[in-house]
C-alpha cells in the first residue's frame, strides 16, 4: 500500500473532518504514539514498516 493509498483510506475510515487533512492526522497520531513507546520499541517499529510508510515515522 503506498502512502497515498493510505491516507486515502484513512479519509475514508475516518468520519470527521480534521484542520490540515489526513496526512497532519497521520502524522499527529504518530508523534503521539512516539511519546509513549521506549526508543527501542520506537526503531523497532521503523525496522518493520515500508521505507515509505518509515518516512512518515517522526
Amino acid at each position: 500500500m503506498s502512502n497515498e493509498e493510505f491516507f486515502a483510506r484513512v479519509r475514508s475510515e475516518f468520519p470527521y473532518a480534521v484542520e490540515g487533512g489526513s496526512e497532519r492526522l497521520v502524522r499527529t497520531v504518530l508523534k503521539s504514539l512516539e511519546r509513549h513507546v521506549s526508543a527501542g520499541e520506537w526503531q523497532h517499529l521503523k525496522s518493520r514498516v515500508p521505507n515509505s510508510f518509515a518516512a512518515l515515522l517522526p
